[in-house]
């Protein structure tokens, strides 16, 4: 691996970590302003998955 193919890897890496970090804490405020609803449990319930699933049974 030469210089440039490392360089690209770190920036790759630090890129992603500062990603995941961002939505670990966009999750933990919108759960906190919502009542402890977390975001992807208030995408799936707006749009009626829950009830989709309940019904097959």
């Amino acid at each position: 691996m030469d210089a440039e193919s490392i360089a690209g890897l770190i920036g790759l890496a630090i890129g992603l970590l500062v990603l995941v970090a961002l939505s670990v804490f966009e999750s933990r405020n919108y759960r906190r302003e919502h009542g402890g609803e977390g975001m992807l449990h208030h995408w799936l319930a707006g749009h009626h998955v829950f009830d989709r699933l309940h019904h097959r049974r």
